[in-house]
């Protein structure tokens, strides 16, 4: 007998990958399948492990529909089937989510289940837009409503609505009828907390006419009360130079710890979707040989750098041995081994390296690489004359196809920048996403990624010099949007 699974419900916020909680990325990261929801950001999804199912039974008003039912059958069944399943949604589940539903159905069949809040739109949109839908001395209460319903009284009380857009002048009108004045400050929020965040604000008489002057679609929430009126003071907001930006990483071996975390500093909403996948090939007795033989060993990657140990076995055989590595990035990883360089190169690239070598030519040279490196340093240092060897300790492989939701919106939405570390990075995401609404601006770290980055169709716009998220981080600064 299979023993069953367990079914988390996580609210993955109102949009912006950032809002998602630490609990709900822990179980995301774990689920053997997703049941994925209509308004989750797809760049989310970056974060299941490879091999995981990915369905949609989001809903779409007037369109395509999956049945409360039939979700609730899909969740059930995964879990008996011994999976772990997460059920992803936007906002908090518990909030106009439908997920009481699921979790009394879960419940009711014995199956473990666990729920995950999240942050909901209609707090998060109106604060990311400088309203507070609480303030002292103006507002103590607040309603949430779904659709054209706006029942109760006004006084001290913010009103926020969900799925509004289509009914806005009946939920408007119902707003007046119990008691909400027409010059009270309104304001509709499209796409909260997410790159394409756009706000009406106007007043209750004015604000679905105002709305359709400038074409606001769902999904939007509406805010009605005194607290909208802060906006002129709170919308003042400074939340970085790449605001409203969407930063695609690709390469998490290189674009690992760190580079995230500055791009989202400046306020972009970063997407990390590797294309490649590191394995270590198995030792050889040969290696050690190698090792023995050489006065330098080149690390041109930080995959050859976490390699090392596996081709020494003993790191204390490194004794007397010189270590040349590519840039600062490979510096700072080796440290992380308790060694240091003797010589950094001065600029991304292994061919920047061959071309600055500081070693004699009695000096035999060892360069620990993988299978994707195009053997340019070998082949200058021979050109030379110095003596040198190459082994090759890992393999950098494709990743995992893109999940749908994720091509989709990438052919669909696209993004502003895409960053690569490497030609083979740039080929595989070209074959994976041929086809972009628009295409996006690219950063190349070194001028080898650059050439195979054009010749692949990629708009180029930036050639970094050096191996860090500062340096390409400047580089899209200095670039008009």
């Amino acid at each position: 007998m299979v023993r069953p699974g367990k079914v988390w419900l996580v609210g993955a916020g109102p949009g912006d990958p950032r809002l998602m909680t630490l609990k709900g990325k822990a179980a995301l990261q774990n689920a053997d399948v997703v049941f994925l929801d209509r308004l989750v950001n797809p760049g989310i999804l970056a974060w299941t492990k490879a091999g995981a199912e990915v369905i949609d039974v989001g809903k779409e008003p007037g369109g395509k529909k999956t049945e409360q039912a039939a979700i609730i059958r899909k969740l059930m069944a995964a879990a008996k089937a011994g999976q772990q399943v997460v059920r992803l949604k936007g906002g908090d589940p518990f909030v106009f989510g439908r997920g009481g539903e699921e979790a009394e159905a879960l419940a009711k069949a014995g199956i473990p289940f666990e729920v995950v809040p999240g942050v909901t739109a209609g707090v998060a949109a109106p604060a990311a837009e400088g309203i507070p839908v609480t303030h002292r001395g103006l507002s103590t209460e607040l309603v949430l409503k779904i659709g054209a319903r706006a029942e109760g009284s006004v006084s001290g009380r913010t009103l926020v609505a969900y799925m509004a857009v289509e009914g806005l002048e009946e939920f408007l009108e119902k707003a007046q009828d119990q008691g909400f004045s027409p010059e009270t400050p309104a304001a509709l929020i499209a796409k909260g907390t997410c790159r394409g965040q756009r706000s009406v604000l106007s007043t209750v008489a004015n604000l679905a006419k105002d709305s359709r002057k400038v074409g606001m679609g769902a999904p939007a929430v509406v805010v009605i009360g005194g607290v909208v009126a802060l906006r002129k003071l709170m919308g003042r907001q400074s939340r970085g130079r790449l605001a409203g930006q969407r930063v695609i990483l690709t390469a998490s071996e290189l674009l690992g710890r760190g580079w995230r975390e500055v791009f989202e500093g400046e306020g972009a909403e970063v997407w990390e979707l590797p294309m490649t996948q590191i394995t270590f090939l198995k030792p050889k007795s040969s290696w050690a040989a190698k090792i023995h033989g050489a006065h330098w060993i080149v690390l041109t990657s930080g995959a050859g750098v976490r390699a090392l140990p596996r081709v020494v076995a003993d790191l204390r055989k490194m004794a007397g041995k010189k270590i040349a590595v590519v840039g600062r990035s490979t510096a700072a990883t080796l440290r992380t081994l308790g060694l240091r360089a003797d010589w950094v190169g001065p600029g991304p690239g292994a061919e920047a390296l061959a071309r600055s070598w500081p070693g004699k030519k009695s000096e035999p040279v060892l360069h620990v690489t993988g299978n994707t490196e195009e053997g340019a340093f070998s082949r200058i240092l021979k050109q030379k004359g110095y003596p040198t060897e190459r082994v090759e300790v890992y393999r950098n492989e494709k990743t995992p196809r893109l999940v749908r939701p994720v091509l989709e919106a990438l052919r669909t939405e696209g993004a502003d920048w895409v960053v690569f570390a490497s030609g083979t990075a740039s080929e595989r995401l070209r074959n994976m996403a041929p086809r972009w609404k628009i295409e996006p601006k690219v950063a190349a770290i070194g001028p080898a990624t650059a050439r195979a980055a054009k010749r692949c169709g990629w708009r180029v716009r930036w050639v970094a010099r050096q191996v860090s998220p500062e340096a390409v981080l400047a580089g899209m600064l200095s670039i008009p949007r």
